[in-house]
């Protein structure tokens, strides 16, 4: 009987021993890379929608700038059959403000050099508030 065993020496064999995953282990390191791969992707998707809300910002603004006043903007008037510029003055602005002013005001923003109208023109009518 010369075979030595653990058992015949009284010895217990250790259970067998599951590998280790330490710091170095392929699948930690493979879900660190998809981490950092997956965190690179969701900033660049940030800075994309960023940089996207930034330039709509901008460009209405600019849009704004380039309009006029839409809070003063001018009127369009249609000339009508027996319309003159006094009885436009007097119709469309407030009683207590001089017709006289007003009729000049719509010369002035027309490019008028008289009194007559045409039936069909269109007549550009200042704001009230720069009367």
């Amino acid at each position: 009987m010369g075979v030595t065993t653990a058992a015949a020496s009284g010895r217990r064999e250790a259970p067998p021993v599951a590998p280790r995953r330490g710091r170095s282990s392929p699948e930690r390191r493979r879900r660190a890379v998809t981490r950092r791969r997956r965190l690179r992707g969701l900033l660049r998707l940030a800075v994309l929608v960023a940089v996207i809300v930034v330039a709509v910002w901008a460009s209405v603004r600019v849009a704004d700038a380039a309009a006029p006043d839409s809070q003063s903007t001018q009127r369009v008037y249609v000339v009508r059959q027996g319309d003159t510029l006094w009885s436009i003055a007097t119709g469309l602005y407030d009683v207590d403000r001089d017709p006289r002013a007003v009729v000049w005001s719509i010369q002035h923003e027309n490019h008028l050099h008289g009194v007559g109208l045409t039936p069909g023109q269109i007549l550009v009518l200042p704001p009230a508030e720069s009367l």
